[in-house]
């Protein structure tokens, strides 16, 4: 329940869903499994827990979602062999090349053939929507498998207004100033970041387990390079690598923070799984809040 990662977006208007209406868009797009000739299929699943009645899963004003991709596996190495064979067989048959569209056409008739007796693979993407504050976090480490979810949440519901987090200057800049030992009282700098020279002949660094304080480190900004990502400990609650595409990586949670729900017994498994998702989306969206402040001036 805990996301180890999250992307977040702004609603630029209200959401108006209650958990009834959510729910009854969401099961109009159920997962069903890929067909015998299907590639892949995404759908809604329980977010809370296997078995459970409801697709959304709403504790005060925090919505549950949870999208299911089935993907039909075929090695690439596979089709590549076969399609091969098939052109030799046609070349020597005729005594001819087999080039471009038919080629191509041999490829898809082989993949068709073979997708019946493909294996499936099966993935869940989790996102929740913070209705009174405004966003929507999806626990995914990179772009694409966030508008995943994003693209099947709009062809559900019909739209999605939302927009990245809109900021003045990039991040690397406030990030860049942090490492020069400005960072926010509510931070603490951690012992790892990645370093980016920015021009055509672009340089990468990576630095683990040091003094980001260092002679050493502060060179690095000397000679112009930036911080792309960066290690940090924010309120004693979460720890986290920061990117400067605002995608938040390796989270985790403080022990003080899950403690808090230790007196719900293992037992009550929905109970605890609720509690520590209201813990947990509630703690992000205070992180992702702090983070508007510090990026976004005219949120100040």
């Amino acid at each position: 329940m805990w996301f180890k990662n999250a992307l977040f977006y702004q609603f630029t208007q209200a959401f108006e869903y209650d958990q009834e209406a959510l729910n009854q868009a969401l099961n109009e797009f159920v997962f069903q499994p890929c067909g015998k000739t299907e590639l892949q299929s995404f759908g809604w699943t329980a977010s809370l827990a296997e078995g459970t009645h409801n697709l959304a899963h709403q504790s005060a004003d925090f919505f549950l979602l949870a999208l299911k991709k089935q993907e039909k596996v075929l090695p690439a190495a596979v089709i590549r062999e076969q399609v091969e064979e098939k052109c030799k067989q046609i070349e020597i048959a005729e005594g001819r090349k087999v080039k471009g569209k038919e080629k191509q056409n041999i490829k898809e008739d082989l993949v068709h053939a073979l997708l019946p007796q493909a294996f499936v693979k099966s993935s869940i993407t989790r996102a929740y929507i913070d209705k009174k504050a405004g966003w929507i976090v999806v626990e995914a480490s990179s772009s694409s498998k966030a508008e995943e979810l994003l693209a099947f949440l709009r062809k559900t519901l019909g739209s999605l207004p939302i927009i990245p987090l809109e900021i003045e200057s990039p991040v690397m800049l406030t990030l860049n100033d942090w490492v020069r030992g400005n960072e926010p009282n509510d931070f603490v700098l951690g012992t790892e970041a990645e370093f980016k020279e920015m021009g055509d002949e672009e340089g990468t660094i990576r630095c683990k387990n040091v003094d980001l304080e260092s002679d050493e480190i502060q060179a690095h900004l000397d000679n112009g390079k930036h911080v792309t990502k960066l290690a940090l400990d924010w309120d004693e609650s979460i720890s986290c690598v920061l990117q400067e595409d605002l995608t938040i990586k390796r989270i985790k949670f403080s022990d003080e923070l899950k403690e808090q729900n230790e007196d719900i017994t293992v037992d009550d498994k929905l109970a605890r799984l609720d509690a520590d998702f209201i813990l947990m989306s509630a703690e992000i969206t205070r992180f992702i809040e702090r983070l508007k402040v510090l990026l976004s001036p005219a949120a100040q």
